[in-house]
């Protein structure tokens, strides 16, 4: 199954069902590849009759599809995939809590998505091999900025056309590099500037 870009989120009842804090942890995995009711058990410690339960939810509300069937010791094993790698709520659903709470609940998910990749990299992924940072083939970086909102969009767009260009790459070299990036206003920042 291809699956699209982005997904609107068209009724009040999808929005709910991924507005489910399990259910988005559930979408997070299914986003990334397909998985059995089995493999989503295990993977998140919970029995196989739950997460069927919110696997048929997801699926009746066409967030995610049965993208193939095996057969396995007699057993027919059904892998679930995301429709979509992002979702995102039509305009006219943008009031509800539960849009504010989804979005809140995916950018957690991502983060924590994040820390396994951290968790499960190769050592030489965190190995040093010099003391200046431009050389390293890694990125770690922590930043609050104060800028007008227009100004914040043009970068973010800045930010999407670079990722874009990154992906077309076709250096025979390649290696795997995993990229994560969550951006958000706030209140008050946490690194005070120096005057």
């Amino acid at each position: 199954m291809q699956q699209k870009s982005i997904f609107i989120i068209e009724s009040y009842e999808q929005l709910k069902v991924i507005s489910d804090p399990l259910r988005t942890k559930m979408l997070m995995l299914l986003v990334e590849q397909p998985h059995t009711g089995h493999m989503l058990a295990q993977e998140l410690n919970l029995s196989r009759a739950k997460i069927l339960y919110h696997l048929r939810e997801l699926e009746k509300h066409q967030i995610i599809k049965l993208v193939r069937k095996e057969e396995r010791g007699g057993n027919i094993l059904k892998f679930y995939q995301a429709v979509a790698k992002g979702f995102i709520p039509a305009d006219n659903l943008l009031s509800y809590v539960e849009a504010k709470e989804a979005t809140r609940q995916s950018y957690l998910e991502v983060i924590d998505r994040a820390k396994t990749r951290v968790l499960t990299a190769p050592d030489k992924s965190f190995e040093l091999n010099s003391s200046n940072v431009e050389e390293w083939p890694k990125l770690s970086i922590q930043k609050e900025v104060k800028v007008s909102k227009d100004k914040f969009l043009e970068f973010t767009q800045k930010y999407r056309e670079l990722l874009d260009e990154l992906e077309k790459d076709t250096d025979l070299e390649q290696q795997n590099y995993y990229i994560m990036t969550t951006a958000f206003q706030i209140e008050e920042p946490i690194f005070k500037n120096k005057p």
